[in-house]
């Protein structure tokens, strides 16, 4: 088709590989497409309360 960005014989892993180094280059991804830092906190719970604080304490609340 006339005027599309991507040759239509390109396969879909060689678009990938080039949108990765692409991106890595600019600094918005690593070379595997994975994002540079940690995006968010990743904890698993249960049920209840997370708690935060794990260190030993007393009963007033301050450590042993």
């Amino acid at each position: 088709m006339n005027g599309e960005i991507v040759p239509p014989n390109v396969s879909a892993k060689d678009l990938k590989d080039e949108a990765n180094r692409r991106t890595a280059k600019c600094g918005y991804t690593t070379r595997y497409g994975e994002p540079p830092y940690q995006t968010k906190i990743m904890t698993t719970c249960n049920f209840g309360k997370e708690r935060l604080n794990v260190w030993p304490r007393n009963e007033k609340g301050e450590l042993i």
